[in-house]
């Protein structure tokens, strides 16, 4: 990274009692925070961030920009963060037309939420003018999208956010592109002859060459001579919010955010929000800055844990090579720790993977305080086949998945939050921008394969400073990829539960969790390597086992 500012500021000295107005936000956006029922005081991410990106705007400089990564636990209020602080910084755009910020999220759930909350807080700024929002997500059909963003394009009209998922975006711009501007023209056009019939000191429907040489139409067609485009519309871009940066920033969506950045003019201010920070997108995040031209980026840190203890006694000095950065490191004397342990109580339950519908079953049995449930699964196929059983034992439930169309998905999501339904099965579609108020309890039926996706599944509940139960199943297969997850992401191993009528038989249990250690004494590896083998598997003993045998006889018949 160029130039890193870790910024920890103390939670407890300079923020505890602070209220929204302590952050520096003007009246007309307090009027919109008082409007938003549960916002009675700012979160720890809100109380750093917010007056920290107010005070980068007054700074920027038109050769000089910084890049802003705020990392905080999932139901933080980062999106309330950046919301704010975008409405408090954006300054009236000059060019009509445009758009003014770019907030890019990984799902369509999360754009929704995102666009919902600007939205709330626009529609309750007390200024002349409200601010326009619009969202743009796949799953429903393309050229009504076009048509919507377009308009700002025709009617001069600045859209002040824009909250977009990176393929549905570079998909409008693409489809704009190819087939021109002449429907943004053609209205154009259109509308300046009809307001020139519609003057009401005429009154013959006709206009006479010396008025239509008055409406200077030429010079309306030659400013549509592509300079009006969707593609312009970015053009005076203030600035770019990439939230969940750490999905955005991965191999997954890279085609998609370089296609975008392409778009965007240089040098413009950019924060990324995310839960997590792994170290495998530094190298993707350096080509981010770069391209965006950021000359410092100031880390805004809500996630501190075993770094605590030890950054109030070492010296600014000691801990910069720690970390191995070069620049200033700002100190509070006071820190603590906020995290999803907080607010959230962690459960790891041991039992038999063929009893798992079976023991959440009974949790649901036995806890009917929990009436909205999310439960994670790894496939499509476990979503349907468990919502089936759980709907046979008088459980309402459905399931969500990446198959679905986006207005099906939208109508269960609902479903859940008017409590219609009371189990979601979910794949990992909904780990991300899925917020439902006051959610009691999560649960991992299956382990997520990341280990940073476990940190956003359970961040569905225990959100907005609202306790909650997050229950991870493990069987013998799981629980080594269970020991990785405590290791990266909790810190400390968590206690084993095991269910009264679903004891797994310890011996089996130990033997089928060694079968699933590639590095066993005496083991074999693939020419490819223990990498290799431990992702597809390999060659687990000397002897051959049974399917070896039935291979080799095959081979030696057909041969």
């Amino acid at each position: 990274m160029k130039s890193l500012i870790w910024l920890y500021l103390s939670i407890i000295s300079f923020c505890e009692g602070l209220t929204f107005s302590d952050l520096g936000l003007g009246s007309e956006i307090i009027s919109a925070v008082k409007a938003q029922p549960g916002w009675v005081s700012p979160t720890p991410v809100q109380e750093l961030a917010i007056p920290r990106l107010i005070e980068l705007a007054s700074k920027e400089k038109e050769d000089v920009v910084d890049a802003v990564w705020c990392e905080a636990p999932t139901g933080s209020g980062k999106t309330g963060a950046f919301g704010l602080s975008l409405l408090q910084n954006l300054k009236r755009n000059k060019v009509k037309g445009r758009i003014s910020a770019l907030i890019l999220c990984p799902t369509r759930e999360l754009a929704v939420q995102i666009g919902n909350v600007m939205e709330n807080l626009s529609n309750n700024v007390s200024s002349k003018r409200r601010k326009n929002v619009m969202v743009l997500y796949g799953g429903i059909p393309l050229e009504p999208q076009i048509c919507a963003l377009s308009d700002y394009a025709r009617y001069g009209e600045t859209l002040d956010v824009l909250v977009a998922t990176p393929g549905r975006l570079v998909d409008v711009l693409s489809h704009y592109k190819k087939f021109g501007d002449t429907s943004a023209q053609d209205a154009a056009l259109e509308r300046r002859l009809l307001n020139a019939l519609d003057d009401k000191e005429r009154i013959s429907t006709s206009l006479s060459l010396k008025r239509i040489n008055e409406l200077k139409l030429d010079e309306l067609v030659e400013s549509f001579d592509g300079r009006e485009s969707l593609i312009n519309l970015l053009k005076d871009l203030q600035y770019l919010v990439i939230d969940e940066a750490d999905r955005l920033l991965g191999r997954a969506f890279e085609s998609e955010i370089n296609e975008v950045l392409e778009l965007l003019p240089p040098k413009i201010p950019t924060w990324l929000f995310s839960a997590t920070l792994p170290k495998a997108i530094e190298p993707r995040l350096d080509q981010i800055l770069k391209r965006i031209g950021a000359q410092d980026t100031i880390r805004i840190d809500c996630t501190l844990e075993d770094r605590i203890s030890s950054m109030e006694e070492e010296s600014s000095s000691s801990l910069l090579k720690k970390l191995n950065r070069t620049s200033t490191v700002a100190l509070a004397s006071k820190l603590t720790r906020v995290g999803p342990a907080s607010t959230i109580d962690l459960r790891v339950i041991r039992l038999e993977k063929n009893g798992r519908t079976q023991a959440l079953l009974k949790l649901l049995i036995d806890h009917p305080e929990w009436d909205r449930v999310i439960v994670f699964v790894a496939t499509r196929y476990a979503s349907e086949h468990v919502s089936r059983k759980l709907r046979r034992a008088n459980i309402p439930s459905s399931e969500l998945h990446g198959k679905l169309d986006q207005d099906v998905r939208s109508r269960r999501l609902s479903d859940l939050r008017l409590r219609k339904i009371r189990v979601l099965l979910a794949t990992d579609v909904a780990s991300r921008g899925i917020d439902i108020v006051g959610l009691p309890c999560v649960v991992n039926y299956d382990l997520p394969r990341s280990p940073v996706d476990f940190v956003h599944r359970i961040g569905r509940t225990g959100r907005a400073g609202k306790h909650g139960t997050a229950i991870s199943f493990i069987t013998p297969t799981t629980e080594k990829h269970m020991q990785l997850i405590e290791a990266r992401h909790l810190k400390t191993p968590l206690v084993r539960e095991v269910l009264k009528g679903f004891e797994p038989d310890e011996e089996k249990w130990k033997l089928d969790a060694q079968i699933t250690q590639i590095s066993l004494p005496g083991t074999l590896h693939s020419a490819r390597g223990l990498a290799h083998d431990r992702m597809f598997g390999g060659i687990k003993g000397r002897r051959k086992n049974k399917k070896d045998k039935l291979r080799e006889a095959a081979a030696s018949k057909n041969n």
